[in-house]
């Protein structure tokens, strides 16, 4: 590596930039809701309904929509979650030796939780529901009955099992003190707001709009002043503007 050369260049296209700010974040606990319902639970379960209900039993700032998977990272950044979760409701099979009523419907709930800034999924969880008695007019299994179907049964059963994200303790925030003014392969100038030393270890966590990113880390090769030069660990790309932490 041969950092010198750079800040010849970084005098002339980024002296001029602002100081590093914090960048902003995602609301807190700010949760993505993907919900499906199986295809064995349609004619009972719309799809409105379960996903209503889907964003009340998560609740912390919870947006849903319909889909059939956890969303990737790409997804996740667009919607400023910390979280996503994965909500399916399908009919219960019924089981030998399991005690069902003939008159009650049975369903069963599950949610997989992702997290969005570490990409840690967690182990799913499942929730059985069993519905009020059904009336004849229930049977018809038809969007106007199906509130009166699930609605009461599923907020009763999920209100038993609550919902636990990954970390939701917030940790101390961290330190943004730099942001990339220049990049030349695998070298980054960095320019500084707080104090930086030879070989520290530094994470990338932020586009130039404060967006987060998986972090990656850098290492501090060079010092100049309120500048200094870094290298990108593993197969990773900078960008001008990204925002840089003080590594944990």
């Amino acid at each position: 590596m041969r950092p010198l050369p750079l800040f010849a260049a970084v005098f002339v296209f980024g002296a001029a930039l602002p100081a590093a700010a914090a960048p902003p974040g995602p609301a807190p606990n700010a949760v993505l809701v993907v919900t499906d319902v199986g295809e064995n639970a349609r004619r009972s379960m719309p799809a409105a309904v379960w996903r209503k209900l889907a964003a009340d039993y998560v609740g912390r700032s919870a947006s849903a929509e319909d889909g059939t998977a956890l969303p990737d990272d790409a997804r996740c950044r667009s919607a400023h979650a910390q979280y996503a979760v994965l909500a399916t409701f399908d009919r219960a099979t019924r089981l030998p030796g399991l005690a069902q009523d003939t008159d009650r419907a049975y369903g069963v709930a599950r949610f997989t939780v992702l997290n969005c800034m570490t990409g840690t999924v967690s182990a799913t969880k499942t929730v059985r529901i069993e519905s009020e008695p059904l009336t004849p007019s229930d049977r018809s299994e038809d969007e106007v009955t199906a509130a009166r179907t699930w609605e009461r049964a599923v907020r009763a059963s999920l209100s038993k099992e609550p919902l636990l994200l990954p970390r939701e303790t917030p940790a101390p925030a961290p330190v943004a003190v730099a942001r990339v003014v220049r990049v030349e392969n695998d070298l980054v100038v960095l320019q500084i707001t707080g104090s930086v030393a030879m070989n520290q270890v530094l994470r990338d966590v932020s586009d130039a709009s404060g967006k987060p990113h998986p972090p990656f880390e850098l290492v501090v090769v060079e010092l100049a002043g309120k500048y200094v030069v870094a290298h990108i660990t593993g197969n990773h790309s900078a960008h001008v503007g990204d925002y840089i932490e003080t590594a944990k």
